[in-house]
């Protein structure tokens, strides 16, 4: 068990969470976003627009880290409360790009306010939505980029 910065008490993900933690992250990040159509982690990721192929360097790592740590468990309280408030297990596709007003009424607000608090993440962390959705991107095809982002993960949650 360690402390963080705020004297909250953590435990330390396994690898195997902590990969799951990134792929499930990226999956909805991205569509926060306008990456993806849809928050299923199984859809492949769709793009409209090229993404960049720039070097991504180790301080957009740590921010872009810094970024889905902080998110990931907004849009999991968000993903449960959907789910007891629909009493379903799937939760409609959130688009943070696209108006909430195509959403059943009784979520928008969750919706919404979880967009709203992932783009002040990552704008709090130093990166616009375009060179997150870029990294976002890269990660899918680059290994050597994953990784790296899987490593400050593990080092931010010591």
């Amino acid at each position: 068990m360690v402390y963080n910065k705020y004297s909250i008490r953590c435990h330390p993900l396994s690898r195997a969470t902590t990969q799951g933690l990134i792929a499930s992250a990226i999956a909805a990040l991205a569509l926060f976003a306008g990456v993806v159509p849809t928050l299923s982690p199984q859809s492949p990721i769709l793009f409209g627009s090229a993404a960049s192929a720039q070097a991504v360097s180790d301080e957009e790592v740590q921010r872009y880290a810094r970024s889905l740590l902080a998110i990931e468990p907004i849009r999991q309280s968000a993903h449960a409360e959907i789910r007891r408030i629909m009493r379903v297990e799937e939760v409609p596709p959130i688009a943070c790009h696209r108006p909430t007003n195509r959403l059943p009424r009784n979520i928008r607000q969750i919706a919404q306010n979880y967009c709203d608090q992932a783009l002040e993440i990552v704008d709090r962390n130093d990166l616009t939505i375009t060179r997150f959705n870029t990294i976002t991107v890269n990660l899918q095809n680059d290994p050597n980029l994953a990784a790296r982002v899987q490593a400050v993960i593990r080092q931010l949650q010591r």
